[in-house]
């Protein structure tokens, strides 16, 4: 059982644009229990947590010899729906990028 303080814990980019989150999703230690999440997000965060889900994710394969880690995914439930601002991920592709590129594709295509 690792130290409740050593438990790594990265939220993942969540699915819905919605700005009220029931659910979110975390990578974390493949040795963390649902408890140890749970306790982690009550305590260091202050999150009212109602039910935790895990799945045990294998590491991506690269090459022959090397492959990324294995890890744990959480899913956390919570109690009360969380608010939070668009610009948390800054990553998440913008919809006139994408048709942008969708049209240079067609344009791409007509001759």
């Amino acid at each position: 059982m690792a130290h409740i303080a050593n438990l790594p814990i990265m939220p993942l980019m969540p699915t819905t644009s919605s700005p009220d989150i029931k659910e979110i999703a975390f990578k974390t230690a493949p040795s963390a229990s649902k408890l140890e999440i749970k306790h982690v997000l009550q305590t260091f965060y202050g999150l009212e947590v109602q039910k935790v889900r895990t799945l045990n994710m294998k590491g991506k394969k690269k090459h022959r010899l090397v492959a990324k880690p294995d890890y744990k995914k959480a899913y956390v439930t919570l109690k009360k729906p969380l608010s939070f601002s668009q610009d948390l991920y800054p990553f998440r592709p913008n919809p006139t990028i994408l048709e942008d590129t969708k049209n240079k594709k067609v344009l791409a295509t007509q001759f």
